[in-house]
Order: structure tokens, then sequence, then C-alpha cells
């Protein structure tokens, strides 16, 4: 994010569509051009499998020399699109949003209240991926 809170994006491509392969192409050439062995560098990305399977494979977003986030609103999004509802979407983004651990386990036990299955949704994605205390 840049001074202003925005999203400075830092490299994008342009393919024939979202698979494995372009992802892992774009991902070398992200490496080759723009990360050149820089440590620290952070993504945050969607949940695509082709995405994830490229970064996995790649040193440069994998501890030590990096970190793979998810996109808080892209969880979201894609938690209503299974839940389908708006109240509870907007508790997972508090829940993300959070800061602190004991305020993310009281949203997240009401989202539990409200839907068992909205909150085994959101249990089986990794904390540190999506949250904000971690």
């Amino acid at each position: 994010m840049d001074g202003n809170q925005q999203v400075l994006p830092l490299a994008f491509a342009v393919v024939d569509e979202e698979t494995y392969p372009s992802w892992k192409w774009f991902f070398q050439q992200l490496s080759r051009h723009v990360i050149r062995g820089r440590r620290g560098m952070c993504l945050i990305s969607d949940r695509h499998g082709g995405l994830i399977k490229a970064v996995r494979e790649g040193p440069d977003f994998v501890s030590p020399h990096g970190v793979h986030r998810y996109c808080l609103r892209h969880v979201c999004s894609n938690f209503n699109s299974t839940i389908k509802n708006v109240v509870l979407k907007d508790l997972c983004w508090q829940a993300g949003s959070e800061y602190q651990l004991r305020k993310f386990n009281r949203i997240m036990e009401e989202i539990k209240k409200h839907d068992v299955k909205a909150f085994a949704y959101l249990d089986q994605i990794n904390k540190e991926k999506w949250t904000a205390f971690s």
C-alpha cells in the first residue's frame, strides 16, 4: 500500500487464462525482474489453486525469504458466495481485521452461534494467511 493507503501494484501480466502454468511463469518473471533476490517481499492474493501451488514452488514468498497472505476482501467475498449471509460476511471482515486474538475469537464464536458451517469454512483457512493478529 502506498502512503494514501491505496494498493500499489508492482507488476501485472496479461495471460490467456488463470492457471498454474501462467502463475508459475508470472512468478518466474517477477523473481527475475522485480524481486531479484530481495528478502521480505509480501504477496497478497486470492486463493486460486494454481496461484497457491506456484507460490509454494518458488522461494520468494515462502519463509524465510518472504510471505504470502490472502486478501481479506477475497476471503470475505468467497465466504459470502458459499454462505450467502451479509451479516456473517460483515463478521468475517471484522474477524479478519481484528488485531487482538481475544477479540478475534469472540467474533468467531459469534459466527459459530449463527452458523456452524460458516465457522467451519473460516476455521479451515490458515489464520496466519488472512487475519491481522498473526
